[in-house]
């Protein structure tokens, strides 16, 4: 039993924070490309040029993310969709949720908002009794709605409200702020503590599966109809972020 030690934690993080050239944040719900891309530019503030001061190395990373996709997370995510039914597929997309659950309550509470602090802590303890450790969704049975929350959020909420697109080497599209986010989070998250290493990888590089899987049609359509998918993917994700950041009201309230 133990914490995980630097190296590891580098590649845990690697292997979990959907590593795609697409891995903005997934929702419980696989987001819906074409409603994303085509959101007016007037219903939220609009990201120019400077969001992306490095996009040069921001495209070089991302062609090195392309490969890494195409001959080993793409192929092992195909392999999983096709072998594993969607009710199969959904029962995990559930244990995962539940198991992000604590780091919603933690960043809930400091983004000061006590509503989703409550919902995301008695979802948690539902979900993990009743719904057999989160395989079943019964909280949201009792009106309590799933929002997740992540330190990159908090920041945003606290007061790092733009920042500058950066695409992570095997993970994807990020800024400076979420990057540094998803270190907290994934050092952060108490549901891994007790597990010792090897447990601590193996819920990760399932989580890192599930994640890529759930991508597959966005990320289909993306190749299939962009003729720049860096700039679709850029917009995308600084779309969803802003989104999830003012609570799914396109306009942040902070």
């Amino acid at each position: 039993m133990g914490y995980l030690t630097m190296k590891n934690l580098f590649l845990a993080a690697l292997l979990a924070l959907a590593v795609t050239p697409a891995a903005f944040a997934v929702p419980k719900e696989t987001p819906d490309y074409a409603a994303v891309n085509n959101a007016k530019s007037g219903d939220s503030e609009t990201y120019d040029e400077d969001s992306d001061p490095i996009e040069p190395v921001n495209r070089g990373i991302q062609k090195f993310n392309d490969v890494v996709d195409t001959v080993v997370y793409k192929p092992v995510s195909r392999t999983y969709r096709y072998v594993v039914p969607q009710w199969g597929r959904n029962r995990v997309s559930n244990v995962f949720y539940n198991l992000s659950e604590p780091l919603t309550v933690v960043n809930s509470a400091l983004q000061a908002d006590p509503k989703n602090t409550f919902t995301s802590l008695w979802r948690f303890i539902l979900n993990s009794t009743f719904g057999v450790l989160g395989i079943f969704d019964v909280a949201e049975s009792f009106g309590l709605k799933p929002r997740q929350e992540d330190f990159g959020q908090t920041m945003a909420v606290w007061g790092w409200r733009n920042s500058s697109y950066f695409v992570i080497p095997f993970i994807g599209p990020s800024t400076l702020r979420d990057a540094l986010g998803m270190g907290v989070d994934v050092a952060a998250n108490p549901v891994y503590w007790p597990l010792d290493e090897r447990e601590q990888i193996g819920l990760f590089v399932a989580d890192a599966l599930d994640r890529r899987t759930k991508l597959l049609p966005v990320t289909d359509e993306i190749e299939r109809t962009s003729l720049d998918p860096y700039a679709s993917y850029r917009s995308i994700y600084l779309q969803e972020r802003k989104n999830d950041i003012s609570n799914g009201r396109l306009t942040p309230a902070y």
